[in-house]
């Protein structure tokens, strides 16, 4: 299968739809199209083809390096998809210059540092009169005469509640859905799941779901279920944070 047939039928599939994918993507609906299609004529050049193609199959959860190695493969660079980013080098002219032209370079530069000399070398500020920021000191607080105070002890700190894990499992029904999750801020999955399969995440601050097709994708929050976060084809983002 090609690349622009892979594209497309992995976009359809997630439930997305050309205008979803060029506010996520910030690449134009014509370009996106223009990969799916494999028109790449119709793009700027091909340094941009494959930054666009990377992107996208990124975006769409697929292996974005070894589509830009296809695309390589099937488009040489003597073909097809020309080079747009090639500057032309031109041949400065040595133009001789009057010898006296030297001498009165240096000449102006002299007498412009002599008149500003004369024009702002009085303005140095005198280093002594800077004023120095005040030296604050702390004055030790007297010891109070009180009955109920012994010194050296400290009263113990009340006991914290115990934090609990946050649990989150996601469960994909009907259709395939695109999901990117954080873990306590970190990149812990980001693909497309395939109708049936569910994924269990575990974390100690947060637990951050970005999902594709969020109709078709069932939440649990430590064992409530919460249901679907959003409709078919809509793009979810919810954070799940422990409170403690």
């Amino acid at each position: 299968m090609s690349n622009g047939q892979t594209l497309k039928e992995t976009r359809e599939a997630l439930g997305l739809t050309l205008e979803a994918a060029e506010e996520e993507t910030k690449i134009r609906k014509k370009y996106i199209d223009a990969l799916e299609h494999e028109d790449y004529a119709v793009l700027p050049g091909r340094v941009y083809a494959k930054a666009f193609l990377r992107t996208y199959a990124k975006y769409l959860g697929l292996d974005s390096e070894s589509m830009v190695l296809e695309f390589d493969h099937r488009y040489p660079i003597n073909e097809v998809v020309a080079e747009t980013d090639h500057v032309p080098v031109t041949t400065p002219v040595n133009r001789k210059c009057p010898r006296y032209l030297g001498l009165l370079v240096a000449a102006g530069v002299v007498m412009g540092l002599f008149v500003f000399n004369a024009l702002y070398g009085s303005g140095v500020p005198n280093i002594d009169r800077v004023q120095r920021p005040p030296v604050v000191v702390e004055n030790p607080v007297e010891n109070q005469d009180t009955d109920d105070q012994v010194p050296g002890v400290e009263e113990p700190a009340p006991p914290q509640e115990a934090r609990q894990d946050i649990q989150v499992q996601v469960v994909v029904t009907d259709r395939a859905s695109w999901m990117r999750v954080l873990v306590d801020g970190a990149l812990s999955f980001e693909g497309t799941v395939p109708a049936g399969r569910t994924l269990e995440f575990s974390g100690r601050e947060s637990v951050t779901l970005r999902l594709g097709n969020a109709g078709d994708v069932e939440v649990h929050l430590n064992g409530e279920n919460l249901g679907a976060l959003g409709r078919r084809g809509e793009i979810v983002e919810r954070e799940f944070v422990v409170r403690g």
